[in-house]
């Protein structure tokens, strides 16, 4: 016997082993002060615990055990075996039920204890819990049918037909009462020929407030009566799809409580019963009120559209004063010759920590949309070596500081593969990153592109402090994080390769980790689909002459002070203007025919998107090349500004250098 699970998950076994005693207490405590369960006042404690370490350490082994290893055949054959004591005991189905159903509690309260005090991705945490639930699942259904087969038995060795009868009827009810127990769903009962009312639980007419005098509702009633009336149309559309296959039914819907129209969601189980000539009969239900639940998830999806604010904004804030520092640091670049070796020095440990600082918002930003299926890759068929060359320099000033030698291996020819190429650029990046980090000075790093039969490996390979082979099966799990190697700071959020396995996973490919162990090194490979070249890409990769500088006039328009005034310097080739605030920009247009337009969307009063549609009405910038630079980065910010007609979407800080390009081109185009 099978179970689909996301595990393994050893910690989380280990952890409940550990609390087994703890667990056991808080069972024994909440099955005594049970009103429900009778007999356990009348056993003794030895008695209640016969088979209960059994169980227990079943379900813990199974939380261990990988898929496709996963059996439950011991922790089924247990479970019968408890059936059948607490059977011998006196025990009826709906006391079994809540004894088993209260030692899966104690089990969830401590597993969300554990990941309370263990950082778990919230995806991680909710297969765990699901995990515990069909275990239980299967503890329970094993356990009831183990008691009514004694039933069972019981009833095949009483002779005469009225006691039979009698006992088959207390089966039935004992089965009732057990299913009514079960998070305290209302079970009810229609006629299907014709289509009234048979019988409700109480529970049911709590659920509806349908009042006991009127008795169980028909099944037209309780559309017209108790169903919201936005969800009684698809309601009905699929009971009666329902009923033409024969198959079980099962939604979630509102209503409106008939006593005093409170509104309330439901889930709504039923199955349909045929006679011997086919014949549709009845169809019994069970309804729970799920309206509590509903709430709650709401409230962690509007938690999580708050926190994905929360950090937009955050990103956006600590971007802004990127900016200005970076374009000072490409100021003094350009006075390089004329200043001191110490300036020239502070003038690289500025770059070098804008562009660290810049990487860890990127990382904390992706992290959270990739797990909330935010990212959208913009993907096009390009040269690899084009990201591995990119990724390469970007990584080049800290394998400077530290003297590492970073050899990088490409074929002769093109490697095509369709793909984002800034998403695969921040991939090799990002690796590169890691084994600078955990490498000591003057290591020798390697990066190796690899053209297979549809196929291309991208190897990332150091000599520097290995990973622990306990560690290698979770360095993509976010926040893992090694200790840096001796001499160097630990930095970093323990997030890049948990960024870097997501996007290769978005592009249809796989990354591994491999290494010897402490001491000797690690390696890296990423594998992608390889692609054909369509003709326009062949057209693509011959090279044209570079375009020759062109003095363009630039309006830049940003509420940061500093912001725009250094970009102003660093673009000096050009003539450049200068406005802080929707209104001056407009007026500086009226005179100064820009040809680009550089504009924050933050802007307060009016954002970038207004002002740019009002300066596209005016004679001087009408024809002119718009482009956003902004703290948000976020897709859904990049989509709108290509929806509002912007050339480019450039997030700060911006490196000064693809800016002055990208006018360059656009210019020649």
């Amino acid at each position: 016997m099978k179970l689909l699970q996301s595990g393994p998950f050893p910690e989380l076994a280990s952890y409940l082993r550990g609390k087994r005693g703890l667990i056991t207490r808080r069972w024994l405590r909440a099955v005594r002060f049970d009103p429900t369960i009778e007999l356990a006042g009348k056993l003794t404690t030895d008695q209640l615990l016969d088979h209960l370490p059994l169980l227990h350490e079943e379900i813990c082994a199974v939380l261990c055990a990988p898929p496709e290893e996963t059996t439950l055949a011991r922790l089924h054959s247990d479970a019968r075996m408890h059936g059948r004591d607490r059977w011998l005991h006196g025990y009826q189905l709906d006391e079994l039920f809540r004894e088993l159903n209260l030692l899966q509690r104690c089990v969830q309260q401590a597993s969300r204890e554990f990941f309370t005090d263990t950082p778990t991705p919230r995806s991680v945490q909710s297969a765990a819990h699901q995990l515990i639930e069909a275990l239980f699942s299967v503890t329970i259904h094993s356990a009831i049918r183990q008691l009514l087969e004694d039933q069972d038995r019981q009833i095949a060795a009483t002779t005469g037909e009225r006691d039979k009868a009698l006992a088959a009827q207390q089966k039935s009810e004992e089965r009732l009462r057990m299913a009514a127990s079960a998070a305290g769903s209302g079970i009810f009962e229609w006629d299907i020929p014709t289509r009234a009312g048979i019988w409700e639980n109480s529970r049911m007419y709590e659920i509806t407030g349908q009042p006991h005098s009127d008795g169980p509702l028909s099944c037209s009633a309780f559309v017209r009566k108790l169903v919201h009336p936005d969800d009684a149309e698809a309601l009905i559309t699929q009971y009666m799809d329902s009923m033409q296959h024969g198959s079980d039914f099962h939604a979630t819907f509102r209503i409106l409580r008939i006593d005093n129209r409170m509104p309330r969601v439901v889930e709504l189980h039923g199955r349909f019963r045929v006679d011997r000539e086919g014949s549709m009969r009845s169809f019994t239900g069970t309804l729970t009120d799920i309206t509590r639940r509903t709430i709650a998830e709401e409230s962690l999806r509007e938690t999580d559209r708050r926190k994905d604010a929360f950090l937009a904004t955050l990103a956006h804030e600590l971007r802004n004063p990127l900016a200005p520092i970076r374009n000072a640091a490409r100021i003094i670049k350009q006075f390089s010759a004329v200043v001191p070796p110490e300036v020239e020095w502070a003038r690289l440990m500025v770059e070098r920590q804008c562009e660290h600082l810049t990487r860890l918002i990127d990382d904390l930003l992706d992290v959270s949309r990739i797990s909330s299926g935010k990212i959208r890759l913009q993907c096009e068929v390009f040269d690899i070596r084009e990201a591995v060359r990119s990724a390469v320099e970007i990584n080049a000033p800290a394998a400077e500081e530290h003297r590492d030698h970073i050899q990088v291996t490409l074929p002769g020819s093109a490697v095509l593969v369709n793909a984002d190429r800034v998403r695969l650029t921040q991939v090799f990046s990002n690796l590169l990153d890691n084994a600078i980090k955990y490498s000591n000075d003057s290591s020798e790093i390697a990066i190796e592109v690899t053209a297979l039969p549809g196929t291309v490996q991208v190897v990332v390979r150091d000599n520097g402090m290995g990973i622990p082979l306990s560690q290698l099966a979770r360095m993509f799990e976010p926040y893992v994080q090694l200790a840096p190697a001796e001499g160097r700071g630990r930095s970093g959020l323990g997030i890049g390769l948990s960024v870097v396995e997501n996007l290769v996973k978005m592009h249809g490919g796989h990354v591994t980790a491999a290494s010897d162990g402490v001491g000797h090194g690690s390696q890296f490979t990423v594998s992608l689909p390889a692609a054909d070249a369509p003709a326009e890409v062949v057209a693509a990769m011959i090279e044209l002459p570079t375009a020759q500088p062109v003095r363009l006039r630039v309006l830049i328009v940003d509420d940061n002070q500093d912001a725009a005034q250094s970009l102003a310097m660093v673009l000096d080739g050009h003539e450049v203007r200068c406005a802080f605030n929707a209104q001056s920009a407009q007026a500086i247009a009226q005179s100064f025919h820009a040809d680009a337009v550089i504009l924050d969307i933050g802007l307060p009063g009016m954002s970038g998107y207004e002002l740019g549609r009002h300066l596209r009405t005016l004679p001087g910038t009408a024809q002119a090349l718009f482009v956003t630079l902004s703290g948000f980065g976020a897709p859904e910010d990049i989509l709108r500004s290509r929806e509002a007609g912007f050339a480019r979407h450039f997030v700060k800080p911006v490196r000064p250098e693809v800016l002055i390009e990208f006018l360059r081109d656009a210019t020649a185009r």
